[in-house]
């Protein structure tokens, strides 16, 4: 005898899969139990013959318009498949191997996306990041692929300040020495890392998949280089810790004035505690908790084209274009630099990576030069990144309004628009310390000359001001601007052998609000 179910019109059928998905972002488990009653109820609401119901449920679970709009129902149901499998290893701290890679790029694109939010924290991700990295970044365990830079990513981008504060010292340090390898900063006539510290990438692993699947297609995504993520995760890990403010000095700038003392005040301590390197997951926070009604921030509407690097082609969102938009560096930049213990051994077995230590505050007031058709740009005398002879020490006092062949335009606000619409030929960048800074940190000042390269390296070089000598010492700063408010990266000063210096450094652009403070 026919089971009554075996009757249900295909459409009922759909509509009571749909109103009996489980609430929430927990998986469809009722959907499967459903699915398990009989034949005729398996092969009318499987994935393959109703993929719009699955599509249904996906839209219902993920703030996604974007992506959604441009795919169809089969790629969305696929998408709902790996998004639950992803996520069961979260919940589950779920660390082997077989498919891992296309659960962490799946978990890394739902944290670029944005609209997942919720679903990722009710899954523990960030718990599960800080066991993956734990384990995964250690020296003895091989990588397979591109799987350590992935952890690293993902680690950076999916994690907020407030789970790294939830560690204890010994975790934090843990993960700072596990970090350590992927930041190269080692430059002669300092010690290189032997061949066998190097990050090595080795086959995948059989059980794992080489390729990866989005959107029904097998498409093989590449990730940028890890050190700039590195980077951001070693300051904010070693910033977890609340500076001590020593007792003997003045309390604010005035009291120090009147009592004729220079270097930092209680205040500057209290600022530079707060000058933190933003995370990706913090910058996203306040979009997220938008009344309801209003847009959820997209990558569309973020001014992030270096997300494009982390998304495959076939990404809706994803796009070509510059590195940076127009506008995005000028403004005053604050953060701190850490110096890289010195390595003097060259035997392999003794060498370490270094540490970083000293965090000390950094600050520069950038302004933008470009350089449009048909005007000719400054040369350079080379062509790498980190070129000694970047911009010309002394730029004319006219420069931004010189009618000879260099012409550069200084970058202008309210002319946006049209600056943005223009082909660049070349992007300068000029800048100095505030007198404030200098007060409390930096006795005499900076000035800063640079230049922002095709493939979206930042170059800086940093002279004293108050030396006008061609041989004094200046420090390069190379590094890149991320998710549109961090800039990060390595310098190096020009001093020979163990007297010179290099490290790490991170800044971020001061506030509006703070400006008017």
């Amino acid at each position: 005898m026919l089971s009554s179910l075996d009757h249900i019109p295909h459409d009922v059928l759909h509509h009571i899969a749909l109103l009996g998905a489980t609430p929430g972002y927990a998986p469809p488990v009722d959907l499967c139990c459903l699915l398990a009653t009989c034949r005729a109820i398996y092969e009318g609401l499987n994935i393959h013959t109703s993929p719009h119901v699955y599509a249904g449920i996906f839209k219902l679970k993920y703030d996604a318009t974007v992506a959604c709009s441009q795919r169809t129902d089969s790629s969305l149901a696929s998408e709902l498949v790996q998004r639950c499998r992803a996520l069961r290893r979260c919940r589950h701290l779920d660390l082997s191997l077989p498919g891992l890679r296309q659960d962490l790029w799946t978990l890394l694109w739902m944290v670029v996306e944005g609209g997942s939010r919720v679903p990722l924290c009710e899954a523990r991700l960030s718990t599960f990041i800080i066991e993956l990295a734990q384990y995964y970044l250690r020296e003895d365990v091989r990588p397979h692929g591109e799987l350590k830079s992935l952890v690293i990513w993902l680690f950076c981008l999916g994690v907020s300040r407030d789970d790294i504060s939830l560690q204890n010292p010994e975790v934090r340090s843990t993960l700072v020495a596990l970090l350590r390898p992927f930041v190269s900063t080692s430059v002669p006539p300092f010690t290189s890392p032997p061949p066998s510290f190097a990050v090595v990438f080795d086959p995948l692993h059989p059980a794992d998949e080489a390729l990866m699947r989005y959107n029904l297609q097998i498409c093989s995504p590449h990730l940028p280089p890890p050190a700039s993520a590195a980077i951001i995760l070693i300051f904010a890990l070693k910033e977890a810790m609340v500076l001590q403010i020593p007792y003997h000095i003045p309390a604010t700038r005035a009291i120090a004035m009147a009592q004729n003392r220079i270097g930092p005040t209680a205040e500057d301590y209290t600022a530079f505690q707060h000058a933190i390197t933003p995370l990706f997951s913090d910058v996203r926070a306040p979009a997220a908790r938008r009344p309801s009604g209003t847009t959820t921030t997209t990558l569309n509407s973020m001014p992030d084209p270096w997300i494009s690097e982390l998304l495959v082609p076939e990404h809706p969102t994803a796009r070509d274009g510059a590195a940076h938009l127009v506008g995005s560096l000028s403004g005053v930049w604050e953060g701190a630099m850490m110096v890289s213990s010195v390595s003097t051994g060259n035997d392999p077995e003794t060498f370490a990576p270094s540490d970083f230590l000293c965090r000390t505050p950094m600050q520069c007031e950038l302004a933008e030069y470009f350089c449009f058709p048909p005007c000719t740009p400054l040369t350079l005398d080379g062509h790498a990144p980190s070129s000694e002879s970047v911009v010309p020490r002394d730029l004319p006092s006219n420069f931004e309004l010189s009618p000879e062949t260099f012409a550069y335009e200084k970058f202008a606000g309210e002319d946006l628009e049209h600056q943005r619409s223009r082909p660049i030929l070349d992007h300068v960048l000029t800048g100095h310390t505030l007198q404030e800074h200098e007060d409390a940190w930096a006795a005499g000042g900076f000035n800063f000359t640079g230049r922002v390269h095709d493939d979206g390296v930042i170059v800086l070089t940093r002279r004293p001001k108050n030396d006008d000598s061609e041989v004094s010492e200046k420090w390069t700063f190379e590094g890149r601007l991320r998710y549109g408010t961090t800039l990060v990266g390595t310098f190096r000063s020009s001093s020979d052998g163990l007297c010179g210096v290099h490290g790490i450094f991170s800044m971020s652009k001061r506030t509006a609000a703070a400006l008017k403070r």
